[in-house]
């Protein structure tokens, strides 16, 4: 039985939780200087056949400020005296092939922080609020009496500033851009025949 879930189709939905590790590429822009990590929690919905499929996800990402709840690692600053915090929502759309319980992945991530504090050093350089990236991964995908369980492991590239361009600034703005290195557990009800 579980060989035949393997072999054919896996479509259902379910939750995922994630635990990300923050770190920015330019440390000469206003921006953290230090590693820094945020957890997400969410939903997701995935149609894969014996090849190939896809996934899409809907995220809540949190990152506690100073007096809010902060989770042991997955909220933390690993930088001496650096505070970041922030919320958001996401979403996410990946695809990829399919060699039995292996799951090589990218596509797009996209999110909209509606709070935030620590991104930028200086008072004139805002954060851009809305953000991209482009993920590249493995999942570990097993079946279970319900669905299927698993875990993945991403490097998710930054596609936009962090910072918004410089005030009077004109010509080509590179900026420094976030890079992470995203965990996942999940777990998802549905076929898999």
């Amino acid at each position: 039985m579980c060989l035949c879930s393997i072999l054919w189709a896996q479509r259902g939905i379910g939750l995922l939780f994630q635990g990300r590790f923050n770190y920015a590429t330019d440390k000469a822009e206003p921006v953290p200087v230090g590693w820094f990590s945020d957890a997400a929690v969410g939903i997701h919905g995935k149609s894969y056949w014996w090849g190939a499929g896809w996934e899409a996800s809907l995220l809540w990402v949190y990152k506690g400020a100073p007096g809010e709840l902060r989770l042991p690692l997955v909220n933390q600053d690993f930088h001496p005296g650096q505070i970041t915090a922030y919320k958001a929502v996401e979403s996410a759309f990946r695809f990829g092939p399919r060699w039995q319980v292996f799951y090589p992945k990218t596509g797009i991530v996209a999110g909209y922080r509606y709070q935030m504090q620590g991104l930028s050093r200086e008072p004139t350089r805002p954060p851009n609020r809305w953000y991209a990236f482009l993920p590249f991964g493995l999942t570990i995908e097993l079946p279970v009496q319900f669905g299927t369980t698993g875990i993945s492991g991403y490097y998710e590239i930054g596609l936009s500033n962090i910072l918004r361009r410089p005030p009077r600034s004109t010509g080509s703005y590179e900026g420094s851009k976030l890079r992470r290195f995203l965990f996942e557990v999940h777990v998802m009800w549905g076929e898999t025949r």
